[in-house]
């Protein structure tokens, strides 16, 4: 669902977004970098819209129910029926949203209903409101309208779901690589530090630009025996892990490994002595339960730094400037075809 803030102008809402330490996330870089405008919207005027994606949901659950253990109910909330289509979702989130008072039915909203079927464009071939309204008013989705009402910050998920990713997790750790990265059922005997689901940030200090970094890392693994940190990072795919290396240009997700290299680096800059090496993996899942962990060499570690600092530069430009039009490469020359 959209949030909003309360009656403030862009004006106020870009001096309160400047007057305050900034460190920017991988995913908000990857906004800066592919669209200005989507990092302006979400960052500075706070218009965030939740993802709703099944596969989003899948990853957040596979992620819950393998690295952090007993949080499930504070993070899910499980659906007696099945959720309603994409579609439905939007429409009901909008209405969730858009309504003072979630106390009544669904069909009490029939107007606010219409309203957003004919802003998004949805259902508007059907011949009459009556037929509209059917389409969104029925009891799968009177019952997840009702648990939008006590979900707080928690996603809904159906059972179908959460079989589904309980099933990955199960594979994922049938893989004895992966239960070696992630220390899944190691004695607490062994001289290693585990760290999952840690958020870590540095500041412009460190950076020396304008903002700092952040990022929340899926799992650390610190071996005080071999002198080795590896940083693990789980993905989720709808392709093949054959398709990984690809996908990883398609989504930046180098971008991603090199700052969570400067992170964990910062965090660990007392015991990373030249004996020490800090080796990243992308442990991949992908649609048909293919599980392969992607060990990152330092010479494409080293490239994938370069390129980040690269990016950086062009969303200083953007953020020293407050301009947040066109992406930098428009900007500083013409893009002829």
């Amino acid at each position: 669902m959209t949030e909003t803030t309360t009656q403030k102008t862009p004006a106020e809402l870009e001096q309160e977004f400047y007057s305050k330490p900034f460190n920017i996330s991988y995913s908000g870089l990857n906004k800066l970098i592919y669209s200005p405008s989507l990092f302006y919207n979400h960052y500075i005027l706070q218009q965030r819209e939740d993802k709703t994606d099944s596969y989003l949901i899948d990853g957040k659950v596979i992620h819950c129910l393998l690295l952090d253990d007993g949080s499930f109910d504070n993070n899910f909330i499980l659906l007696p029926n099945s959720l309603p289509s994409a579609n439905s979702r939007l429409v009901i989130d909008k209405v969730f949203t858009a309504v003072d008072n979630n106390s009544g039915n669904l069909l009490d909203y029939s107007n606010v209903i219409l309203d957003i079927l004919k802003e998004i464009n949805l259902h508007q071939s059907l011949k009459t409101d009556e037929q509209r309204i059917a389409k969104i008013v029925n009891e799968e989705n009177e019952s997840y309208f009702s648990f939008l009402a006590t979900k707080k910050n928690r996603d809904i998920i159906d059972s179908e779901t959460l079989q589904r990713c309980s099933q990955s997790v199960e594979i994922l750790k049938a893989n004895s690589r992966v239960c070696e990265l992630l220390s899944i059922y190691r004695s607490g005997i062994e001289n290693i530090e585990i760290f999952n689901e840690i958020a870590l940030s540095v500041n412009n200090n460190v950076t020396g630009m304008s903002f700092g970094l952040k990022g929340i890392i899926d799992s650390i693994q610190v071996n005080h025996d071999d002198k080795i940190i590896y940083i693990n990072d789980l993905k989720t795919t709808g392709k093949t892990i054959s398709d990984f290396p690809e996908t990883v240009g398609i989504y930046n997700y180098n971008l991603q490994a090199a700052i969570y290299y400067w992170l964990v680096s910062n965090k660990f800059k007392d015991i990373l002595t030249p004996e020490w090496k800090v080796i990243f993996n992308f442990i991949v899942i992908d649609k048909y339960n293919q599980v392969y962990c992607f060990e990152v060499s330092d010479a494409t570690r080293i490239i994938w730094h370069n390129e980040l600092l690269s990016k950086l530069d062009e969303a200083s430009w953007h953020y020293d400037n407050n301009y947040y039009k066109l992406p930098y490469r428009f900007e500083i020359s013409p893009v002829i075809l």
